[in-house]
Order: structure tokens, then sequence, then C-alpha cells
């Protein structure tokens, strides 16, 4: 009963961590409380069931060797699954990384470079050729447009359901000093 119950989760596990993968890369997740959480979750399950499976299987000397076989063997697939997505959290936070280079070579990756552009970079009170030489020059067009702004493209809006595109939008005031920013989307 045990068992059979245990490699029913394993399969349920398996199913959790592929989703985590698809999400992960879909959404551009990185690494926070909630996503290592989430992924240490499944796991500790995992090794709990193990644990009352190793516990309350009948042993003789052959079932224990048969047992302490499968232990290794589903806690290490199991492992691996879980040092691959975490990975992948990594991948995503590195490529999140704000440089000027990426933000130039990529107007569709900017969407996930906002972020730490803002938190790293002190854009209000930047003179706007500052901006400029930071961001490059805006993006030619009419969206959220006004006479004291420029506008940049990030990309397509972050999220599951990516219908509209996100935009940054910098005021300045009389002086071409950066008084606001925004993040909009269309």
């Amino acid at each position: 009963m045990i068992p059979a119950l245990l490699y029913s989760f394993v399969l349920l596990y398996a199913l959790i961590y592929f989703i985590y993968i698809f999400f992960i890369n879909f959404v551009h997740a990185s690494i926070s409380f909630m996503s290592i959480a989430a992924l240490l979750l499944p796991f500790i399950l995992l090794l709990f069931l193990q644990w009352i499976s190793w516990k309350y299987t009948n042993t003789n000397k052959h079932n224990k060797r048969k047992l302490k076989i499968r232990f290794i063997v589903i806690s290490s697939l199991g492992f691996a699954l879980l040092v691959f997505c975490a990975a992948l959290l990594g991948v995503n936070e590195s490529e999140s990384r704000f440089t000027t280079e990426r933000w130039l070579n990529d107007d569709k990756a900017r969407v996930y470079l906002v972020d730490d552009l803002i938190n790293e970079h002190e854009l209000i009170g930047m003179a706007k050729d500052e901006v400029f030489t930071l961001l490059g020059s805006p993006t030619e067009t009419e969206y959220f447009k006004e006479e004291d702004n420029v506008v940049y493209y990030l990309g397509d809006e972050r999220g599951i359901i990516r219908i509209d595109s996100e935009w940054l939008v910098i005021w300045f005031d009389g002086s071409d000093k950066a008084m606001k920013h925004e993040l909009r989307t269309d």
C-alpha cells in the first residue's frame, strides 16, 4: 500500500517539477523567497513520504537493501529536478541584470532588465543627456508621448497572458532633469 502511494507521488512530483520548469521559463521567474519555498516544498514532502515508506514497510535483509536503493534513486532524481529548477531561476536572475549593452541590443528583453535599472540607477534627477547615455535614444512612438517626456519600449508585458506591451515613460522638468518615471502597458 505505502510503496504504491509513494510511486504515485513520485509521478506527481515529476509532473509538478515539469510544470515548474515551464512556468519558470514562460514568466521568466527569478530567485525569491517564494520561488525557493515553492521548489523546496515538494522535495521535502518526497523525502517525508520515503521516510514513512521506509519505516512502515516490512523489512528483512533483502528488502532493506532494495528499499535503500529505491530511496537513493528516487531522492537523487528528485534532487536533480530541484537543482535544475533552481539553476533556471539563477539564470533568469542573471539575465535580468541591467547593462547598457543589453538594453541597447535586445529591446524585447528590456522588460526583464527594467526592474534592475530602476533599482540600481537613480533616474530621478538625471539630466536628459545622462538618460540618453544610459538608455540610448527613446523609442519612436506616439504611445504615452507628451511634450516633456521620453518613452522606451520594453517588450511584451510580463505574465502568463501577454497581450499588451510594456513601456518606460520618463518625464523631465524645465531644466531637463528627470522628475518622474513610470512603467505602463498599452
